[in-house]
């Protein structure tokens, strides 16, 4: 099974979300739906960013480099955000 890394944005409120799914349509239809806790409320969001892995702690470990400095370089200039 695929597992997808991704990263949502808010434009209203100007938040991210990093997070890890099998179904990228389905997760974003979610977090426009206020169905995932940590961005209820928030939204609505646009997929920014995603990446496909073959395993899920890949995509698990891919997140959590999102969250940290040299991922969030990373992401700016990947992305010219």
């Amino acid at each position: 099974m695929k597992y997808y890394s991704y990263v949502v944005y808010a434009p209203g409120s100007g938040d991210f979300y990093y997070g890890y799914f099998d179904d990228l349509e389905k997760v974003l239809e979610m977090h426009n739906a206020d169905q995932i806790g940590p961005t209820k409320g928030k939204g609505p969001w646009v997929l920014l960013f995603s990446e496909c892995y073959e395993n899920r702690l890949r995509a698990i470990r891919q997140v959590s480099f999102y969250r940290g400095v040299k991922g969030q370089r990373m992401l700016k200039t990947k992305l010219n955000f």
